[in-house]
């Protein structure tokens, strides 16, 4: 990326953070570069998941509470610094954020130089005046690198760069899908926008295994608004490297409290709750599932449980622990009647027809791959009956029996 006006100075806030930190809560918001959709990245994460995978696991060590520092993604395609000070208290102030990144674009370019440093002092006046910090990326000619960005503003604020390695988002070629998935059930989509709220451990986070490329979650993220051209809706991922149902009851303020009013709950736990023989059992897994589940659908959301994919074979006795959780999942999927999206019935099927196939999905014995997020969030979209020809649905990475 070219050195941009405005980008030479590192300590833009007035001090560098330490790490790791925790709780903080970051707001991105824009144009369409802010937004970092499909049609500009493809399967590469955007500058601001870039930036995640940083602050919320290379830089936070072991400590859990360092995994809890939540990106969340506002820009909106069409949408210039004026309109999202119009928009300022539901694309940022409602959010409570420690910080908000303003990443300027091309809608930005469309006003008077003038236009442009008036908006950007009101969104900082604003931004401070709910005790936030801001940061501008200004707008750049010609083609954006998010990962330069992204470093851009690791160095900003005293962080690692990202490790993954430029050039990387042209590894991968989406091909046309051939495997389709069985529903699992039916989500109601209002026609206002809406909140999705992820809860779930390492394979939610989504951190490290995809090597700069998208979660689940951040595919999402880029099929609901631009495939289902639903631009306003949020996305917010609260899963934590390492989590349980139950350790995550108990952090329900952090990981919960804030999203509440969420109008789509996605849950997936059970991968590290099966770990845990004489303290978690699969009765007690079970009760704290229907726990979630109820509490989410007091609060009015639609809930959603995913089974996870199950383990290769050097996962050792985890490969047949995990089996009884997840029946559990799918027993309260079924007392519950909510979505279910069958991970672990889909890859065992894919294990069983093609062994080489199901390990080219997977980065080691208990996480899959990049490969293994884009099958994942295709079996989502199928589950949910929210398939679109001729979308993101339609393509994936291409793993042979030869992998």
């Amino acid at each position: 990326m070219k050195k941009i006006a405005g980008m030479g100075g590192i300590d833009r806030m007035g001090r560098r953070m330490t790490f790791p930190m925790s709780n903080r809560i970051w707001v991105f918001t824009g144009g369409a570069h802010g937004a970092g959709g499909f049609s500009e990245n493809r399967g590469f994460r955007n500058m601001a998941g870039l930036f995640e995978e940083v602050v919320r696991w290379d830089m936070c060590g072991q400590e859990l509470s360092g995994r809890e520092n939540f990106v969340l993604n506002t820009a909106r395609a069409g949408y210039c610094v004026d309109d999202i000070l119009r928009e300022f208290r539901v694309r940022v102030a409602d959010y409570h954020p420690s910080a908000v990144v303003y990443v300027s674009g091309e809608e930005d370019r469309k006003l008077s130089p003038d236009a442009l440093r008036s908006g950007l002092a009101s969104l900082r006046r604003q931004t401070e005046a709910i005790g936030a910090e801001l940061i501008e990326l200004p707008a750049a000619e010609g083609e954006r690198d998010p990962l330069a960005e992204a470093n851009w503003l690791l160095e900003t604020i005293g962080a690692d760069r990202s490790k993954v390695a430029a050039g990387s988002g042209r590894l991968l070629t989406l091909e046309p899908a051939v495997e389709t998935f069985a529903s699992g059930g039916k989500l109601v989509l209002k026609a206002e926008p809406m909140k999705w709220l992820f809860v779930g451990d390492s394979i939610t986070h989504g951190a490290w295994h995809t090597y700069g490329y998208d979660s689940v979650v951040q595919l999402w993220e880029k099929y609901i608004r631009e495939d289902w051209g639903r631009m306003d809706d949020t996305v917010i991922n609260t899963g934590v490297s390492g989590a349980t149902a139950k350790e995550f009851l108990e952090r329900l303020d952090m990981r919960y409290g804030p999203y509440a009013d969420a109008d789509v709950v996605v849950i997936m736990f059970g991968t590290n709750d099966c770990c845990f023989p004489g303290v978690i059992d699969r009765a007690l897994f079970r009760k704290q599932l229907c726990e979630i589940v109820d509490m989410v659908r007091a609060r009015g959301s639609q809930a959603v449980l995913r089974a996870p994919q199950p383990q290769r074979e050097d996962a050792g006795e985890r490969a047949t622990a995990i089996v009884p959780f997840v029946q559990a999942v799918r027993e309260v999927a079924r007392e519950k009647e909510v979505p279910l999206v069958d991970h672990f019935q889909n890859f065992t099927a894919l294990q069983q027809k093609c062994p080489k196939a199901f390990l080219g999905r997977m980065s080691d014995a208990v996480h899959p791959n990049a490969q293994g997020h884009y099958r994942m969030f295709r079996e989502m979209a199928y589950a949910l009956d929210m398939v679109l020809e001729d979308s993101m649905v339609s393509l994936d990475y291409p793993v042979s029996a030869e992998s």
